[in-house]
């Protein structure tokens, strides 16, 4: 049996990490996003997992990355 070159779900995934201001109060936040990489190009990478350093319930937040 050959080694397959298909990429495992884990190694579809990356994080990334922003600085943003609150819309609540105008505080200084991270916004630390786990993203699906996209099969093709033209489509968006999925977002897997949102969390804010404040409040990782807030909808103001996450409407900023749909």
């Amino acid at each position: 049996m050959e080694p397959s070159n298909i990429p495992t779900e884990k190694e579809n995934q990356y994080t990334s990490t922003y600085t943003y201001k609150c819309p609540n109060d105008s505080t200084e936040v991270t916004h630390t996003i786990l993203y699906q990489k996209a099969t093709c190009t033209r489509v968006d990478d999925v977002i897997l997992h949102f969390r804010c350093s404040r409040d990782s319930g807030c909808v103001k937040c996450q409407q900023n990355y749909l």
